[in-house]
């Protein structure tokens, strides 16, 4: 059966879900198309260090989003100006070159001729990329998922997606930085809703008549449970690969340089040197970090506030809040 299925929420860690729970779904002979969009949101892919790829803590002070996706490849930036593609087929029915010709011809209604570069980016005919694709699959469900850019916002995806310059030795995959373009500045009759609805056709064209895929309330429920995983901090943040990282400041009382391990983003080994006069200030500092959370989501307040010296509490203080507000 050929299955169209539009989303009902703007949410990343919703759609993921959606995505997610589509493929316990999907039988023998199906064939789901799944469209969607995510407001504000930087996406990354499973295997990438977040504080590499993203200005995550930026992003959400700004009522942005931040999901880590369960397939590979790099990260994006995705406002409504976006429209993002799920394939899902039985592995009998999934094929890429089916697949590819459904958004070729839906950009080909609007007079865009396209090119696939490698496997994983699609490019104007002029080489500028505006859509990446992402696979997984299981035994019963094939996945083919990616983004058309349609009118995003540029100088918010080069804001997040721009890391702070920290010194930082990480393992994880970094995104490949590439030139890319709107479909919008190429025809400017182009719309989220426009190319969406096109791509409905372009896939009845090529597989048939498609029925509308309606979700269960117990399908809700499994969504649910799905959406709460990938909404926490162990599986956004602590799924990063371990990494170096090292931080220099200049305090009134002194310079700070802290070097620290993360394993999963909690700092597992920390080592703190300073100019300041206070010769047990580098003990208290690692204390107080020691098994945190690198963003300090988790509070390390009180192992200052356990400290006897009023200045030394200030100084620790001062340091956990700088680093609580740069990570």
């Amino acid at each position: 059966m050929n299955y169209i299925i539009w989303a009902e929420s703007n949410d990343p860690r919703y759609n993921l879900a959606v995505e997610a729970h589509l493929q316990t779904l999907v039988k023998e002979g199906d064939v789901i198309l799944y469209l969607w969009q995510n407001e504000h949101t930087v996406v990354i892919g499973k295997n990438q260090n977040i504080l590499k790829e993203c200005r995550a803590r930026l992003l959400e002070e700004e009522g942005g989003y931040v999901a880590r996706r369960t397939t590979g490849g790099g990260a994006v930036y995705q406002d409504m100006g976006n429209v993002c593609f799920t394939f899902l087929a039985s592995p009998e029915m999934y094929d890429l070159k089916r697949q590819s010709g459904i958004i070729a011809d839906a950009c080909g209604f609007y007079g865009i001729e396209t090119q696939a570069s490698g496997r994983n980016d699609i490019l104007t005919k002029e080489g500028l990329k505006f859509s990446g694709n992402a696979y997984s699959k299981t035994a019963s469900c094939n996945v083919q998922h990616g983004t058309l850019m349609v009118d995003v916002d540029k100088e918010r995806m080069t804001r997040y997606l721009t890391p702070s310059k920290e010194k930082m030795k990480a393992k994880g995959v970094d995104s490949v930085r590439s030139r890319v373009c709107n479909l919008r500045d190429l025809n400017q009759e182009i719309t989220t809703q426009g190319i969406m609805e096109q791509m409905a056709e372009s896939f009845q064209k090529e597989y048939g008549t498609a029925q509308i895929l309606k979700l269960s309330r117990e399908d809700q429920e499994k969504i649910r449970q799905i959406y709460e995983s990938y909404c926490s901090w162990e599986w956004v943040y602590g799924q990063s690969p371990a990494c170096e990282i090292i931080h220099q400041k200049r305090f009134g009382w002194g310079e700070v340089e802290i070097q620290m391990h993360l394993e999963n983003l909690v700092i597992k080994e920390i080592k703190v040197y300073t100019d300041a006069l206070d010769i047990g200030l580098p003990q208290a500092i690692e204390k107080a970090f020691r098994g945190r959370r690198y963003d300090l989501s988790d509070a390390a307040t009180d192992a200052a506030e356990g400290e006897s010296a009023i200045e030394r509490q200030k100084q620790v203080k001062e340091v956990i809040d700088w680093i609580a507000e740069i990570s």
